[in-house]
C-alpha cells in the first residue's frame, strides 16, 4: 500500500497531468520505469493479500475451543463479528474512499487505506502474546499430494450402498478438527 501510495504522491513516480490545449489534449504515456514501479507496487499488493486474507478466518477460528459450549459460541461469533465488519469496512472504501480519491487527492485516498492497514498491523503484532497458536504439522504439499495419489489410485471403485456408514472417518485425538456431514454434493 506504501509503494503504491508513493505512485500518487511523488510527482516523479507518475506521468503529468493531461494538457487542455485546444483542439486535442495532450497526453504523455508513463515512462517504463513508471510503470515498472506500479507494476511492483501491484505484485507487492498480491503477495499481501494472498498472504492474509486465507489465514484470517482459519486463525480467528483457532483462538475458541469447539469442543467447549462457550468455544462453539465464540466461534459463531467471530464469524457474525468478522463478516460484519468486513462489509462494512468494503461499504466505507466504496464511498468515502472513493471520494476522497476523486474530489481531493488520490495521494491522500491512497494514503488512508496505508495507515489504516499500518494501524491493524501494528495493533495485531501488540496481542502476540495472547493469541493461540498452534505449531502446524508435516508440510501442506505432501498432504495435497496424498490426495491427488488417493484420487488417481481410487478413481475406477464403486461407491458403496450407503457411504455414510461405510466410509471410514478417523479423526485423530489430538485433533481440534471434528467430522464433516457425508453429502452427495460433489458426486
Amino acid at each position: 500500500m506504501l509503494v503504491l501510495t508513493l505512485t500518487a504522491a511523488v510527482s516523479k513516480l507518475h506521468p503529468p497531468i493531461c494538457g487542455n490545449q485546444e483542439p486535442a489534449p495532450v497526453c504523455v504515456g508513463p515512462t517504463p520505469g513508471q510503470m515498472t514501479f506500479l507494476l511492483v507496487s501491484f505484485c507487492l499488493l498480491v503477495i499481501g493479500a494472498s498472504g492474509i486474507r486465507p489465514c484470517n478466518l482459519a486463525f480467528g477460528a483457532d483462538q475458541f475451543d469447539p469442543k467447549t459450549e462457550s468455544g462453539r459460541r465464540g466461534i459463531s461469533s467471530f464469524f457474525n463479528w468478522y463478516y460484519f465488519t468486513y462489509t462494512f469496512a468494503v461499504m466505507v472504501s466504496l464511498t468515502v474512499i472513493v471520494y476522497v480519491q476523486t474530489s481531493v487527492s488520490w495521494s491522500l485516498g491512497l494514503a488512508i487505506p496505508a495507515i489504516m492497514m499500518f494501524l491493524s498491523c501494528a495493533l495485531f503484532f501488540v496481542g502476540t502474546k495472547i493469541y493461540v497458536r498452534f505449531v502446524p504439522k508435516g508440510s501442506p504439499l505432501s498432504s495435497v499430494a496424498q490426495v491427488l495419489v488417493a484420487a488417481f489410485k481410487k478413481r475406477h471403485l464403486q461407491l458403496p450402498e450407503q457411504p455414510c456408514y461405510s466410509l471410514f472417518n478417523h479423526v485423530p485425538s489430538n485433533s481440534l478438527s471434528s467430522l464433516l456431514p457425508y453429502t452427495d454434493q460433489f458426486r
